[in-house]
Parts: C-alpha cells; structure tokens; sequence
C-alpha cells in the first residue's frame, strides 16, 4: 500500500503517484488479474483504485473530482513496455499516454502521478522535486550533511569531519571529504550572499523612512 505525501501538487512529493517497479516486485503484472492500491495518510485510507492487469497494459477505474463538482467515474487505459534486463528477466515500464497541446507523450516511465484527472508522467504536469525548489544554499547543506551521516558522523555543521570508517578505501574516503568540503563551502557563500542580500535590504528601507 502506497502512502500519500501531502503538500503541494506542484511536487511529485505532493502527488499520489503508482509505480510500475512496485507492482511488478509485488507479483501484480506475472499474469492477468485485478487487484486494488490505495493511498493513506496518517495511517488513514484517502484514496483508492482498481486495477485490471494485463502483460501489456493495466486499465485504472477509479473516482476524480475537480474543484466545484462532482465525483465522476474515470477508466484509463496505461501501456506497458517490456525491456530486457542485462542479466536476464524483463523490466516493466509505464508508457505515458497524455496528450499535451494535442501531442502525444510516450514517455517510458517508472512512476504516473494523479495531479489531474488522469494519471501522467511529471513531464506532463510539470512537476518538480521538493528538493528542486529549494534554495542552492540549503541543497548544498543537506548534501554536506548526508556524506556526514553516511561517514557515521553527525549533521551538526560545527563538529569535526567524521573519521574514516573502518573498511572503507582511504580512495573513496578522500572523494567525499572533497565532495563535503566543496558542498560546505558553496552553502556558506550562498548563506553570505543571503546575509548580504537581506542587510542591503534593510538598510535601503531604514533609508526610505528617513526621506519620509
């Protein structure tokens, strides 16, 4: 069972989505059948559907709403494509069958989102990740921090830089401690330049009251 990420739908974190990984790990496309997935939040169910399953299609029947009306009942038929694994077996894909501005996507795709009434790759909703709308300063941290916590050391920005874990190649070691320090060092000129940013904002303003 899926969970819904709450938030805004102009992130794929903010959209309920299905992945074609997903069901084929779980057994749903090996042979035709139905089965229904469903989305919770807060341990609460929000949302359903049922999905007839077929090798090389899965037809999705489920309720939509738009804003102001009423729910209405939605069949969609999605493709799937098959391609062959370096090492044997197959791998399953969604083909994206929206049409935007009377143009035909196609795109293989792992995962569809129902921003609308229809469910569709991110391209065509024009989806971002949360993470793409952050500030270049705060991404750079967050990547600074995870090779920390990947090292076994802490978050904190003021500790030291985590030693070497034991079995790790001294090789490898040193990449990511250049990787942290470029990182650190890019969000520190961003956080500077922020800082810049906001005193020449308040000085203009302390300035416009002045001339009042």
């Amino acid at each position: 069972m899926a969970r819904y990420a709450g938030g805004g739908k102009n992130t794929v974190e903010g959209c309920r989505s299905i992945d074609v990984l997903e069901w084929h790990r779980l057994g749903y496309l090996r042979s035709p059948g139905r089965f229904w997935w469903a989305w919770t939040r807060d341990g609460e169910q929000v949302a359903s559907i049922n999905i007839l399953a077929l090798r090389h299609a899965v037809t999705l029947k489920y309720q939509s709403r738009s804003y102001g009306e009423d729910r209405s009942d939605v069949e969609q038929r999605v493709p799937i494509a098959w391609t062959p694994c370096l090492f044997g077996g197959e791998r399953p894909w969604f083909v994206c069958s929206a049409i935007a501005n009377g143009v035909y996507c196609g795109r293989s795709v792992i995962k569809l989102y129902g921003a609308g009434r229809l469910f569709a790759c991110r391209h065509c909703y024009r989806l971002a990740y949360a993470s793409q709308q952050e500030p270049a300063r705060l991404r750079e941290l967050k990547k600074s921090q995870k090779i920390r916590m990947r090292l076994g050391g802490s978050t904190n920005m003021l500790k030291d830089f985590p030693e070497k874990p034991k079995g790790m190649h001294w090789r490898t070691y040193d990449r990511w401690s250049r990787v942290h320090d470029a990182a650190k060092e890019r969000s520190l000129m961003g956080f500077v330049e922020r800082l810049g940013r906001l005193r020449a904002r308040l000085k203009s303003n302390r300035g416009t009251q002045v001339d009042n």
